[in-house]
């Protein structure tokens, strides 16, 4: 059985405690040469690879948009798969390079997609049986993924209201910093 690739995407739009400044425009050639972004725990996000270019009547401070991806075959009945989680600079923008903890709270979100592919990573592994459920079960398994991943983000801007709320925030690094730890066998 050969499955299809499967593509979760969310962008997340974000709020910073600074005032905005006006987006600073990246020259064609730079944007013509930026690539996904795997997640990395020693690669961390900087101002320089939020490539895109905000509406100018976007009311937001920055965009973060990642991915997980998800690559799934079976090879002589066993389930071979790959979720990768990815940071895409072209939909990744920022009106405000200097604040470090809107940086901070964008890195988060990545943070939070390699975490739920993590958890994907680890559903798929411990599949009894995988390559005799079907696609539709498996993709049934990558959406519930994709809306468990979806909700965390939103509640994660919530509880700290998009980074302004500073006692939250870290809340949140600590404990989306714990849960990767706990998976770590499932880092890709």
């Amino acid at each position: 059985m050969s499955l299809s690739f499967i593509s979760l995407w969310l962008s997340t739009l974000l709020f910073s405690p600074s005032p905005a400044a006006k987006p600073e425009p990246k020259p064609a050639a730079v944007e013509a040469s930026v690539s996904m972004i795997p997640w990395s725990g020693q690669k961390r996000l900087t101002w320089d690879d939020f490539a895109g270019s905000p509406a100018s009547e976007n009311q937001h401070h920055a965009l973060t948009s990642t991915n997980m991806e998800m690559k799934v075959k079976c090879e002589k009945n066993q389930l071979k798969f790959r979720v990768e989680a990815v940071f895409n600079p072209r939909e990744s923008w920022t009106k405000n390079r200097k604040s470090a903890a809107l940086l901070a709270h964008e890195q988060l979100h990545f943070d939070l997609t390699e975490l739920h592919a993590r958890m994907l990573r680890k559903r798929l592994a411990e599949l009894p049986n995988a390559c005799s459920r079907g696609a539709a079960d498996l993709n049934r398994y990558a959406n519930e993924a994709f809306t468990n991943w979806h909700k965390e983000q939103d509640l994660y801007d919530s509880q700290c209201h998009h980074g302004l709320d500073k006692a939250r925030q870290q809340e949140w690094v600590e404990n989306v910093a714990a849960r990767l730890q706990e998976l770590e066998q499932y880092a890709s």
